[in-house]
């Protein structure tokens, strides 16, 4: 132990700093590719007639929808009222929630109807994953 090589913190930090900044810059020559994504709430694990959308209810406001929860594990869309939900669908959202439609999942949790509720009902944002109604 008496000679092992150590770093303070500072020192620890700046060298931790410099490979970051090395690891960002790009090598020269090398084509300019776009990242992921990161804006697209996990598109990529929607199976097909599923889709996501991501609404920010850190307001407080209304997600507007009436919902029937009978299976007991997803949230059948019944009526699209003022809220967040309309609010998506004006945007010009390429997916746009419609009546019949079901919440399967929110921010990862599903088929817990009670537990998707209460999620919903959080001030925070909301990464809903629907599926088309039939």
């Amino acid at each position: 132990m008496g000679n092992s090589a150590c770093c303070t913190g500072a020192e620890a930090s700046a060298d931790h700093e410099q490979k970051e900044i090395t690891r960002k810059e790009a090598v020269p020559g090398a084509p300019d590719l776009p990242g992921p994504d990161v804006s697209a709430p996990m598109a990529a694990q929607a199976s097909p007639g599923e889709y996501f959308i991501q609404l920010n209810k850190s307001t407080g406001a209304r997600l507007g929808i009436d919902v029937d929860h009978k299976d007991g594990e997803t949230l059948l869309i019944e009526v699209i009222n003022d809220g967040l939900v309309m609010d998506w669908n004006t945007a010009g959202n390429k997916d746009r929630v419609q009546v019949g439609d079901r919440i399967v999942e929110v921010n990862g949790i599903n088929k817990d109807v009670l537990q998707l509720v209460d999620e919903c009902k959080k001030n925070q944002v909301l990464t809903l994953k629907l599926r088309r109604g039939q």
